[in-house]
């Protein structure tokens, strides 16, 4: 017998291997000569389904690596809906807020119109008691006595035109001061069923990102069960360990972040510096001149961005936010809707930002708190009382805050300026998420239930096209 030569051996992937060993043996036999007149040799079925083995190996291996980079995008997407669920809810309260103090004054107005109404009586008593003292006709007194309206005292007596001077002027006072007592009360009673549904919204939307919150949590754990059961398979197709298929898909997962994360700053820091503007003065607060001395600070490129924790602890109850007294924010809209780069307006000085930035690091490690302005809070909250307590008013949610502050570059950052999170950059009305620059490339944030105030890299992916300046 001639001696076998072994011939050409096909090129399989060197990571596949257990289950596939047999396969590439009955593949080495392809073509070598001789092979199909030894009877204990390979058939042709054999080597095709050999074949088969490898490419199903092959495509089960890479299915699996698909699985898990969705698996890792799910949990980001499903981390995004919290935030926007919060968001959601920030602005309901906010809303409800601010109907209830349309209320609240609807109904010290309806009060004080009524006492004053009650007074006009008064003094149309003391008018009817006097004439009656006076000798004055019966159906004059009685019709003045009597009547509870103006309308009431013309019903009730044909003596009206008897009226005159101090009297008649009594009765015009009272017959206004009841008019517009009844209209207050009127508007009273519709600005508090207004609250009332505004509360009933902000419920409703607490509900909702408490909901989304529980089933991010649920998605988490079901997606961490299923990436254990893949990483254990892929372990098991490589001959290798669940520990090392873990590190290198982290790894994998990582590099992803940090292309992605790479891709948009080099887009953000392309955005050219705004030109100069000057806001329109506060009547009540004159705008600080910012510190010539302090140059901006630019982001560390050196700095990767931190990703949230993914097993967070179970999620904070929510608290009824008490509002800081310090200033109001001036309800002045940009004159710009599209939140253009130099639209908005800045107050704050540089030195007003550092103690901001000072302020929100004395909360580090405050929990996060649905609606939250203190002592646990959300992102805008945060953001809000620490600028609050550096003598600069802001909005409360960071929607509203993106529209009201300067829109700058993020090459012209400098401490105590604000970064925002959207999921469209021409729609403020996206905006899930506000953090405040500290310099170094870092910002202080209240991301979401489950994590406290917290320092962390900055982060461009996901951000609006401008940084803001309060």
């Amino acid at each position: 017998m001639s001696e076998r030569r072994a011939g050409p051996r096909p090129r399989v992937r060197r990571r596949v291997s257990g289950a596939l060993t047999l396969a590439t043996a009955a593949a080495l036999l392809v073509g070598a000569p001789g092979a199909f007149a030894d009877p204990g040799g390979p058939s042709d079925q054999d080597v095709q389904d050999a074949r088969e083995a490898v490419r199903d190996a092959e495509q089960s291996v890479a299915q699996m690596e698909i699985r898990l980079a969705q698996l890792s995008t799910q949990a980001d997407a499903a981390e995004r809906a919290v935030q926007q669920a919060g968001e959601a809810y920030t602005q309901a309260l906010a809303a409800a807020e601010d109907a209830q103090g349309a209320a609240d004054d609807a109904a010290q107005r309806s009060s004080d119109a009524a006492a004053t109404a009650e007074q006009a009586r008064r003094e149309l008593v003391a008018i009817a008691r006097q004439v009656a003292r006076s000798g004055g006709s019966a159906d004059l007194v009685e019709s003045l006595l009597s009547a509870e309206g103006f309308e009431d005292v013309a019903r009730r007596t044909s003596a009206m035109d008897q009226i005159t001077g101090k009297a008649d002027e009594a009765v015009q006072a009272y017959r206004a001061a009841d008019l517009v007592a009844g209209t207050l009360s009127a508007q009273a009673q519709d600005a508090a069923a207004t609250a009332a549904d505004a509360q009933a919204d902000a419920q409703t939307a607490l509900d909702a990102a408490q909901d989304t919150a529980d089933d991010a949590d649920a998605a988490r754990v079901q997606g961490e069960q299923e990436r254990e059961a893949l990483l254990a398979q892929l372990a098991a197709a490589r001959s290798t360990s669940v520990e090392v298929e873990r590190e290198r898909q982290e790894a994998i997962d990582e590099e992803r972040r940090r292309r992605e994360e790479r891709e948009a700053r080099e887009e953000h820091e392309q955005d050219p510096d705004p030109e100069p503007t000057t806001p329109s003065p506060d009547p009540t607060t004159p705008p600080d001149r910012p510190d010539p001395t302090t140059p901006p600070d630019r982001p560390d490129p050196t700095t990767p961005p931190d990703r949230p924790d993914p097993d967070p602890g179970p999620t904070t109850p929510p608290a009824q936010p008490t509002r800081p007294p310090t200033p109001k924010p001036d309800p002045t809209k940009p004159s710009n809707p599209g939140n253009g780069l130099g639209t908005g307006v800045s107050r704050g000085s540089a030195s007003q930002g550092a103690t901001a930035v000072a302020v929100a690091k004395s909360r580090l490690g405050a929990p996060y708190v649905w609606g939250g302005t203190g002592p646990g809070y959300d992102c805008s909250g945060l953001t809000m009382t620490s600028w609050s307590a550096a003598g600069v008013g802001i909005n409360r949610t960071s929607r509203d805050q993106y529209k009201q502050v300067l829109k700058i570059s993020y090459s012209s950052m400098r401490p105590g300026d604000l970064v925002f999170w959207g999921t469209n950059p021409d729609d403020a009305n996206s905006i899930y998420h506000v953090a405040m620059y500290i310099g170094g490339g870092q910002i202080i944030e209240a991301l979401r239930p489950g994590l406290t105030v917290r320092i962390t890299s900055m982060r461009y992916y996901g951000a609006m096209p401008y940084a803001g300046r309060p």
